[in-house]
């Protein structure tokens, strides 16, 4: 079958759900993600009518007074890398006069520059307005005698208008990251006068969503297109669209023996074309149509869920094709006053982009084998729980079995190349495919005193059992944070603090043996590390504030992968101005 009748045939199949389910209304279904012991707001009908008044800017650019804990990835945050300091939310929400516009500089140890600049302005029903982010470092400098800066843009230009029916949001978003490969294995053979090993990827994006005010036939929907590229020739584009059936009313379906029975559903559709411009000059085109319907029963806070992730997932460059299905279930039990018991099972396909990788590892060399990973089925089984409105804690413990698990390696790209290159000096990382299982125990508890302080500790135990790789390279088995958030003084004064463990790691390694004048590899442990960040912000006036962060306090160059030391003590400070 050639590429233009799949096409065909799976634009069908993208299409006639959206038609056959549109009287459905929707609830975003939460199976295998972290729960909330809190209502959730989804679950609140949306108004028939429209609102009454349009949203502030506030909803868009700044962040509620409350901590929220991620368990998964715990973030490197004292790394130089410009994801690693993003705009403090603690300068920005004060009491009234409100004022939607900031902008915010800084400047900190390491040459590091700040700047954020928000602007909105309203007519009428409709809103426009600029976002600008950008972070420089000269990096680790002390460590190296050659360049290790990295600097990040984000710009964005929106537009939200209020309809009759629903909300449209339009958005041109740029995103800049540049770096450089300064991890050189060998630098006796590779670390030459004035070396270039600059690298920088840019990140175009067209993002429209439209919300509907009323759940008759679709509640969101959305789309997303885009184009990325790199210093060196490689090229992806990009087209996400995703859509939320509305679900049905379940005061209004059927009752029986006390239980409410309702119906939601997902549509999605994903098409990637990746070209690179190094080496093989691999391509990969992939195309993605997904359909995930649910139904509920609820009764006395409890619930069951029942329903799939029905997938089609193409890989035209070389003609293979795959229609997938993943079960979806969930159970959750209120067993007791504040307690929930809960467990289910679930998977899905997710699909690995040259875009993503190079955010969450800048190092990788501009060439890559690029796979999907899909998580067969993963089980789990947990308790939320809270104690008055202080103290609320989960646990929860899981089984999966994926395959094409992706992991990080040195990349071993030509040993004595005839003329060096920014990326051929045993300094770039490749991405990894194995199959296996994972093993996941992960619990989080929060504190709330007073209104003023929000306290928080995490923790996670992965325990990998791969095929055929004998490590999960750069990831740890055990990883935990702490953090903590307190105000006064009328809210002028705002604290915080963060700090988190990541146990060893393991990685691939090159190494020069003199007595053979050869090159060899071998695996090395990357020490565990502890880091702590503090934050801290003045409001002298209404609209002006001081603030000052500090990073990686113990002063620990620790490699967030092999090779790459990061940042030691960063102090930034500076000031926000709101009008």
């Amino acid at each position: 079958m050639n590429t233009r009748y799949q096409t065909i045939i799976f634009l069908s199949l993208f299409i006639l759900p959206l038609i056959g389910f549109s009287q459905l209304k929707e609830e975003v279904l939460n199976v295998g993600k972290q729960k909330n012991p809190e209502v959730n707001v989804k679950n609140i009908q949306k108004k028939k009518s429209n609102p009454d008044r349009y949203p502030s800017a506030d909803d868009q650019t700044t962040v509620k007074d409350t901590l929220k804990y991620v368990i998964v990835n715990i973030p490197a945050t004292s790394e130089f890398q410009t994801s690693q300091l993003p705009p403090q939310p603690l300068n920005t929400d004060f009491k009234e006069p409100y004022y939607d516009n900031y902008a915010k500089v800084g400047y900190g140890t390491g040459n590091t520059l700040l700047g954020d600049v928000y602007f909105n302005y309203s007519i009428n029903n409709h809103l426009a307005g600029v976002k600008f982010f950008t972070l420089s470092t000269d990096g680790p400098k002390s460590r190296y005698d050659w360049k290790t800066s990295s600097s990040n843009i984000d710009a964005e230009a929106f537009y939200i208008s209020k309809l009759k029916d629903g909300k449209l949001h339009l958005a041109g978003n740029y995103v800049y990251n540049g770096s450089n490969y300064y991890g050189l294995a060998i630098p006796e053979f590779y670390a030459t006068s004035g070396m270039d090993l600059k690298q920088n990827a840019h990140k175009i994006t067209f993002k429209s969503d439209y919300d509907m005010y009323s759940n008759n036939y679709l509640d969101k929907a959305s789309l997303q297109a885009g184009y990325w590229w790199d210093k060196f020739d490689s090229k992806e584009s990009f087209v996400d669209v995703k859509a939320k059936l509305a679900k049905s009313d379940e005061s209004a379906a059927m009752v029986l023996s006390d239980l409410n029975f309702g119906v939601e559903a997902d549509v999605l559709f994903n098409y990637t074309h990746t070209q690179f411009g190094l080496d093989t000059e691999n391509r990969y085109t992939y195309l993605t149509a997904g359909f995930s319907p649910v139904l509920k029963i609820s009764t006395g806070g409890s619930y069951l869920k029942l329903g799939a992730d029905i997938a089609y997932n193409g890989e035209l460059e070389g003609n293979n094709t795959k229609f997938l299905f993943h079960p979806k279930m969930e159970f959750l039990f209120h067993a007791i006053r504040n307690i929930n018991v809960y467990a289910g099972i679930d998977g899905g396909l997710k699909l690995n982009t040259m875009a993503d990788l190079s955010v969450e590892n800048p190092y990788l060399f501009s060439n890559q084998i690029l796979r999907p990973t899909n998580t067969l089925y993963k089980v789990y089984a947990g308790i939320k729980a809270y104690v008055g409105e202080s103290i609320k804690y989960e646990v929860e413990a899981s089984f999966s079995k994926a395959e094409n698990l992706f992991f990080y390696k040195r990349n071993p790209y030509e040993f004595y190349p005839i003329l060096l290159k920014p990326y051929n000096r045993l300094n770039t990382f490749t991405a990894v495919y194995d199959n296996g299982n994972i093993m996941n125990v992960k619990g989080v508890l929060q504190y709330f005193w007073n209104g003023n302080l929000v306290f928080g500790i995490e923790g996670e135990y992965n325990n990998y059992n791969l095929d055929d790789l004998k490590h999960a390279y750069h990831l740890p088995d055990f990883k935990a944070g702490l953090n903590a958030e307190y105000k006064d003084l009328e809210d002028r004064l705002r604290l915080g603090a963060k700090l988190f463990f990541t146990g060893e790691r393991k990685s691939n390694y090159y190494y020069y043996d003199p007595t053979t004048f050869s090159v060899y590899e071998k695996v090395v442990d990357l020490n565990s590390y502890v880091d702590l960040n503090l934050s801290a912000s003045y409001q002298i006036t209404n609209r002006f504030s001081l603030f000052i962060n500090g990073a990686n306090l113990f002063g620990k160059n620790y490699e967030r992968f092999q090779g790459y030391k990061v940042l030691g003590t960063q102090i930034l400070g500076g000031v926000l101005v709101k009008f």
